[in-house]
């Protein structure tokens, strides 16, 4: 395992013989034990007819099990002991996590062991669970960034199961034909966690000894059924969802332009992290870059590149930018500019030089990385051992290490008009889109989806600036618009 010179932690990776995987820490600094499990296990996991029901589940293992029946035991003792506890459910994970103090830890740890092998699902809890989840539904109604999050559920392919409503609300989880749900998240309980898809990490001042004992001893008797290996196989987008522009009505006064392109899963290269390049050169701020000629210009205020969704079949590579008033009458120009930066990056040699920059930057992050809190440093290894290798569970954030062109190449070939996904989140008059059947109010939905052709056939005739050089991220972005006005007309 390979670990920053300035990390003095001790690591223990091993595999119960019920397949669950470990990660032991051992902290000598540590203020608080912690620990973190987290299973592949998420809301594109819940059937069509009973949306949120991971996250309603994920609510339900916190209350009560059969070593410890009663309700509220747990957070009761780890209050009492200096600590905290939580989770959240994801589009294809749940994770669950808690610290305490040290002397506390082991009993807390024997608790925690029981949501995943003995819950027992209180009828009694159902409908305050129920009313829980309704909560935070609710809360989140006037979030603009959840309001985005569901309108790009519902301008993809809606066979995918992002597509699904995530978060669950008293219709989706209502009691049905005179039964209550009790019997719906058993079976969904026990015929989606499994050992195999599990993760768990504990942090701590106690010895490597003693934690390994102690996880043997309870997380051993988790049920395994084989389960690891699961796949998605429906496509993400489609030509019906790419090439088209989504106009998001927000709550707040927000001006953003989003650019997003749909690609496949690229997390088996982890180790080479390809769309950094992109993201590097794309979201470079110093003299000759693309966000300082769109700031000259008037137009926008700031521009990040490469974050986007992403899961298991499907990743998304985004420029985002936030917007000015003017530069809301200047949508076109910004993307054109996009466009014609992609490619200037793409039509010149893919330099590992570059590449070696920003893989620099990232090694030097790792070995200076800022001491972490024990829950903090559980939660985010937990997943990391989800998604890499066991040796490379504390470096593959950081990890660097593939300059691969023909990758690169491959990848660009996604940047295009034909597979943009345009989102405008601006005030302004738009109609009302929503689908058929989905039980969400009309607030989520305030959107206009429209197709990009006029737009794709200017974009696609007008890369003339071949001649341009990249000396760090381009020299001169400017020489570009001058066309721009003439290009769009």
């Amino acid at each position: 395992m390979h670990l920053s010179p300035n990390d003095s932690n001790e690591y223990k990776y091993l595999t119960l013989d019920n397949g669950l995987r470990v990660l032991i820490v051992h902290d000598s600094n540590a203020q608080k034990s912690a620990a973190a499990l987290a299973v592949n296990v998420g809301h594109f996991d819940d059937p069509i007819e009973r949306e949120g029901l991971a996250h309603y589940l994920e609510h339900m293992l916190f209350l009560g099990t059969e070593k410890y029946p009663k309700v509220g035991e747990f957070q009761s003792y780890i209050s009492q002991h200096g600590g905290s506890n939580n989770a959240w459910t994801g589009t294809e994970h749940t994770c669950f996590f808690f610290d305490v103090s040290p002397n506390a830890f082991f009993k807390s740890l024997d608790r925690f062991s029981q949501f995943f092998t003995a819950p027992l699902f209180n009828e009694e809890s159902l409908d305050k669970e129920r009313q829980a989840v309704e909560s935070e539904y609710k809360l989140k109604l006037n979030d603009d960034s959840r309001r985005l999050y569901q309108v790009l559920k519902e301008t993809i392919n809606l066979e995918h199961p992002f597509s699904k409503f995530s978060v669950g609300n008293l219709e989706t989880l209502g009691d049905r034909n005179g039964q209550t749900i009790r019997n719906e998240i058993l079976g969904f309980y026990q015929t989606k966690y499994s050992a195999d898809l599990m993760t768990l990490t504990v942090v701590s001042s106690h010895s490597i000894e003693e934690m390994t004992k102690a996880v043997t001893d309870k997380f051993s008797s988790v049920l395994n059924q084989s389960l690891q290996g699961k796949s998605i196989t429906v496509p993400y987008t489609t030509q019906d969802h790419t090439g088209i522009k989504i106009h998001v009505e927000p709550v707040k006064d927000i001006r953003k332009l989003t650019l997003a392109f749909p690609l496949p899963n690229v997390n088996d290269y982890y180790k080479g992290k390809p769309l950094s390049y992109f993201a590097h050169l794309l979201g470079y701020e110093g003299p000759g870059s693309l966000m300082i000629a769109l700031k000259q210009k008037g137009w926008i205020n700031s521009l990040s590149a490469g974050g986007g969704t992403s899961g298991s079949n499907y990743r998304e590579f985004s420029i985002s930018c936030a917007l000015t008033l003017e530069g809301i009458e200047h949508i076109d120009e910004i993307t054109q500019a996009v466009f014609h930066y992609i490619h200037l990056i793409s039509s010149n040699e893919y330099d590992e030089w570059r590449y070696n920059e920003k893989q620099a930057v990232l090694e030097s992050a790792f070995r200076f990385q800022e001491p972490t809190r024990s829950l903090d440093l559980a939660s985010h290894l937990v997943m990391n051992m989800q998604h890499y290798l066991p040796e490379d569970v504390v470096y593959g954030d950081y990890m660097m290490q593939d300059f691969n062109p023909s990758l690169l190449e491959e990848l660009s070939g996604y940047f295009t008009p034909e597979n943009l996904r345009m989102v405008l989140i601006a005030k302004g008059e738009i109609t009302t889109n929503r689908r058929n059947g989905i039980i969400l109010p009309t607030l989520f939905l305030t959107f206009l989806q429209n197709r990009l052709n006029d737009l794709i056939k200017k974009l696609s005739s007008s890369f003339l600036f071949q001649s341009v050089t990249l000396i760090y991220a381009t020299t001169s972005i400017q020489s570009l618009f001058s066309n721009l006005s003439i290009r769009l007309k």
